[in-house]
């Protein structure tokens, strides 16, 4: 098992990563964020943990990427 404090960090990189995948098309944000939502709502179903904390993971991940890409277009 992946120690807590390693999947915290993963989910938000993946936040950030998918996030920041707007740069190479549109969509893909968007896609990796339902296949997360899904994948730890269903994870949540059969495990019976709290997929809430996770998404909320990813979410600080994503609050990251917006911040550096709108930083980006401010700097340009």
């Amino acid at each position: 098992m992946i120690p807590e404090p390693i999947t915290k960090i993963g989910h938000a990189v993946f936040g950030f990563i998918s996030t920041v995948a707007v740069l190479i098309n549109p969509i893909l944000p968007a896609l990796s964020a339902i296949l997360f939502v899904i994948y730890e709502l269903d994870e949540s179903f059969h495990l019976c943990d709290k997929a809430y904390v996770e998404i909320r993971e990813y979410l600080y991940g994503v609050a990251a990427a917006l911040v550096v890409l709108l930083v980006r277009v401010v700097m340009l």
